[in-house]
């Protein structure tokens, strides 16, 4: 794992991990993916699926997902997805947490959490927004050679970007408001499984 602390804007650090998984991890992930790609949702009534929604209450994206809390339930030790993201609260990841912004302490006590997947094709994009929760952290997998361009993370309040690279983790605190911008593919990939697929981790205390 290679660790960059983004400690430049003091008012909104964050942390970004590169190669956050190794080989074999990739490989059960990818697995599970594979597997679950197929009920991979929009909602048919707002086009949306559990996303955020603006002050006129319309969904500010436009994306497949699912919730691995809804698939395993009482079984999340039959997801490798869900047994391997504990290395976000290992004590090595927390290590330069600790050094990136004084939130830390809110993630070292957070006791509950949540985890999705979300997968973005052409045109796809998740406008302007922040999640109710205490922590975020966002894993982006996508197959090599990248097959889109776009897709990247903004924090709007601080105008920094961040490019979506595959098998690179980021986290921050939940308040701060983000976006990721439209991607934009060749008609050859389409529905071919060769877009951004981002696991998001939510920590929260209940």
């Amino acid at each position: 794992m290679k660790f960059t602390l983004c400690i430049d804007d003091k008012a909104f650090p964050y942390m970004i991990v590169d190669n956050f998984y190794d080989t074999q991890e990739q490989k059960l992930i990818w697995k599970e993916i594979n597997f679950l790609k197929v009920h991979f949702r929009v909602d048919n009534k707002t086009g949306s699926y559990g996303v955020a929604h603006d002050e006129n209450n319309k969904p500010v994206a436009n994306l497949k997902r699912i919730y691995l809390d809804d698939v395993y339930v009482d079984n999340r030790q039959c997801s490798d997805i869900l047994s391997l993201y504990k290395k976000i609260v290992s004590e090595k990841v927390l290590k330069e947490y600790r050094k990136t912004t004084p939130s830390w302490r809110t993630l070292e006590v957070t006791n509950q959490d949540c985890s999705l997947i979300s997968y973005y094709e052409n045109s796809d994009n998740y406008g302007e927004h922040f999640d109710s929760f205490m922590h975020t952290a966002l894993i982006w997998f996508y197959r090599e050679p990248k097959r889109f361009v776009g897709g990247d993370l903004t924090f709007t309040q601080s105008n920094q970007t961040i490019e979506c690279c595959h098998n690179r983790m980021i986290i921050f605190p939940s308040y701060y408001l983000h976006e990721v911008n439209m991607v934009e593919m060749k008609e050859e990939y389409k529905n071919k499984g060769l877009g951004r697929f981002c696991m998001a981790h939510f920590f929260t205390k209940g």
